[in-house]
């Protein structure tokens, strides 16, 4: 009884059906670039933003993504502005 597994080719597992590019040797191309008019907001302290959960109404979320959109801002900022100014931090 022989144990030891077979080499298996998993191209199409890892491509998803599609044949892989061909090799050029360059890495391809992928714009990263944060746009122009995006405000890059970066926490000032050595603390750093951290990942939470809450719920909110429907209608206040559209409305918060509304207004963060139109002012050019991610809305993890405009609810961190918020919180800073209801808490007295600012």
């Amino acid at each position: 009884m022989n144990l030891t597994p077979r080499p298996r080719d998993l191209t199409m597992l890892l491509t998803g059906g599609r044949p892989a590019p061909a090799d050029t040797g360059k890495p391809e191309s992928v714009e990263t670039e944060i746009p122009k008019n995006r405000k890059t907001v970066k926490p000032s302290d050595a603390e750093g933003w951290v990942k939470t959960s809450v719920s909110l109404r429907a209608s206040t979320r559209r409305r918060l993504k509304t207004w963060a959109a139109e002012h050019d801002m991610r809305i993890q900022e405009v609810v961190d502005a918020a919180l800073e100014t209801y808490l007295g931090l600012k």
